[in-house]
């Protein structure tokens, strides 16, 4: 069963003459992890985007259970969706806890505060991830890895039935991407519909359901990692030679010897 699904998706930025989605379509199934996978420029963050209704399309629709998500407010669409995004400015010295509690807004009324039980579900998130140890320091003072975890811990105090995160693992260190991984692994298998980008696809092939394999604006192919993630393609998206074989049924991708003379002749 779908529970986001996209129909001939168009954008275009203003002041271009190109589209940067050319017509997306594309099925999330609910309770599943799905992934973006492809190079910069391909489109992810931009099909995010219009999916959350920060940036509007000039053509296609977008639907949540069925229901077109163009007759849904801000805050009913926070309550479906939480996200993480790629970069995340702190202007202000927050503590963990009160930025966690953030995650709390959909649910409260314009001028209500936060309440025994909501600020109950933000340290429940922050037992979950580990975070409790931080939950009274200051946010700029945090590393970028645990920034991260921070704001994912925010998108989970949100409560949403989907989660959509734009290249999570982005600069971090190894500890810390696998953190990341297993948190959008064990929200699948708590029955949260996941969606994550990222332009490793061994990170998809660790932890994704589905894949959908972005290019120039268009999806070039889509399935399970094992179907989808073809060496042809990966050539020809990323420019350089790569090597993919097989481990426990899952592939398993690395640069060929070839890679960088390849990547010299395009």
């Amino acid at each position: 069963m779908s529970r986001i699904s996209v129909e001939n998706l168009r954008f275009r930025y203003p002041n271009s003459d190109a589209d940067t989605l050319k017509g997306i379509s594309l099925e999330i199934p609910d309770g599943k992890v799905t992934a973006l996978l492809g190079p910069n420029g391909s489109g992810k963050s931009t099909l995010f985007k219009v999916l959350l209704k920060i940036l509007l399309p000039y053509e296609g629709r977008i639907y949540v259970d069925g229901e077109d998500v163009s007759g849904f407010d801000r805050n009913r669409l926070s309550r479906v969706i939480a996200w993480v995004p790629q970069e995340e400015d702190t202007f202000f010295p927050y503590t963990v806890l009160e930025y966690v509690l953030m995650g709390r807004a959909p649910h409260l009324g314009f001028f209500s505060l936060p309440s025994r039980n909501d600020e109950e579900i933000v340290n429940k998130v922050l037992r979950q991830l580990g975070l409790s140890s931080l939950a009274h320091r200051k946010v700029p003072s945090l590393s970028g890895g645990e920034k991260r975890m921070v704001s994912i811990a925010r998108a989970l105090a949100q409560e949403s039935n989907i989660l959509i995160l734009d290249e999570p693992t982005a600069h971090l260190d190894l500890g810390n991407k696998a953190r990341v991984l297993r948190i959008i692994r064990r929200m699948a298998d708590s029955g949260r519909t996941v969606v994550f980008s990222t332009h490793d696809p061994n990170e998809v092939s660790l932890v994704a359901d589905r894949v959908a394999i972005m290019n120039g604006g268009e999806i070039v192919s889509e399935g399970t990692p094992a179907t989808a993630i073809a060496r042809d393609i990966l050539e020809k998206i990323y420019g350089v030679r790569v090597i993919v074989s097989e481990l426990n049924g899952k592939p398993v991708v690395d640069l060929s010897p070839e890679s960088f003379k390849f990547a010299l002749q395009l």
